[in-house]
């Protein structure tokens, strides 16, 4: 299985869905992040770390690897980095959050990412509960994941899945321990109850693109 997790905005998550997954799911990471942090995470024979203007080794589409590629930058004709990878994905996680920047960058995103793959899911990241809303457990009631759906859905219509994950200081964790989010929850009764939700929305998406 081959994931490429890409959005033009940063701070969209794409790092930390990334590192989960590859801790999860025991997959190598690839990256074009001229600073990347997977040094101390990731073993060395399963990290692969290039240049934006290198692509990725055509020879991992035949290869029998699973690997989630972390991906960073603006498309363009230099940026084969990007372009290779989103080529020979299974499929593409967007990461896009409720923020004017991040909707206008993510949609410009999909349009950009469909000439390389059609393959999508859109991740609807740091959602968090208003004053005002009452919802229990299902953030996809929530104000913050009704604006990126609609957004997504005028644009796209049904195309594109769209999935929940909250903002959560689980995510800072699990650079800090080196520790997927499901590894913690296994050590720890606080955890398992902490980050609950946290992992119910990475097993959902776990089930859309079938790992």
């Amino acid at each position: 299985m081959k994931i490429a997790v890409y959005s033009s905005k940063g701070s969209a998550g794409k790092t930390p869905i990334s590192t989960n997954i590859a801790l999860d799911k025991d997959f190598c990471i690839g990256t074009n992040e001229a600073f990347h942090i997977y040094d101390s995470l990731i073993d060395d024979n399963q990290l692969i770390a290039l240049d934006t203007e290198e692509p990725f080794p055509q020879e991992l589409v035949d290869m029998d690897i699973d690997i989630v590629f972390d991906l960073a930058g603006s498309i363009s004709k230099l940026a084969v980095s990007i372009t290779s990878a989103l080529s020979m994905a299974d499929v593409v996680l967007v990461p896009i959050y409720n923020e004017y920047k991040s909707l206008v960058a993510g949609l410009n995103t999909l349009h950009q990412i469909m000439a390389y793959n059609q393959n999508i899911v859109v991740i609807a990241t740091k959602l968090q509960k208003g004053k005002k809303e009452t919802f229990t457990g299902d953030w996809s009631q929530s104000n913050d994941f009704q604006n990126i759906s609609e957004a997504v859905q005028e644009k796209f219509g049904d195309q594109f899945p769209v999935l929940p994950l909250k903002f959560s200081k689980v995510f800072d964790n699990i650079f800090e321990e080196q520790k997927s989010i499901q590894q913690m929850m296994n050590g720890s009764g606080l955890a398992q109850y902490n980050y609950r939700e946290v992992a119910a929305q990475f097993s959902a998406i776990y089930r859309q693109i079938g790992i």
